[in-house]
């Protein structure tokens, strides 16, 4: 029986999000797939499909941007479709590192992310 906890199921508290579909060479076509019908049916805005390493992204990815009122449209969409691809959701707070971090919830696993871009530096004593 596995300890980890299970990661965090994502909740409407925002005005506005990012759903950001993981993928790899081997499901590219499924990824692909997946966000132009997530375009088609509901009002999200779908990002370019990244076959390399985008911003905090440990794999390739592809975003949607959209708003809370597609929300509960989405997201129960997104996670039936979804297959075996991971989904990165967040909160747009205007908090880039609290965003990617306290506002962040997945659909399939958790990924580590690279925060370093977001990190504030330290005030020189």
């Amino acid at each position: 029986m596995s300890t980890d906890p299970l990661p965090r199921r994502p909740q409407n508290v925002h005005k506005a999000y990012h759903a950001h579909v993981y993928f790899g060479p081997d499901t590219v076509a499924q990824a692909r797939h997946l966000v132009e019908e997530a375009g088609l049916q509901f009002k999200v805005q779908v990002g370019r499909v990244h076959e390399k390493l985008v911003g905090p992204h440990p794999a390739w990815s592809c975003q949607l941007a959209f708003s809370a009122a597609e929300f509960d449209k989405i997201i129960p969409w997104l996670d039936e479709h979804r297959g075996s691809l991971d989904v990165f959701v967040h909160g747009l707070s205007g908090d880039d590192l609290a965003d990617h971090t306290t506002h962040a919830s997945w659909l399939g696993k958790e990924w580590p992310l690279n925060l370093e871009m977001f990190q504030r530096p330290r005030a020189n004593p």
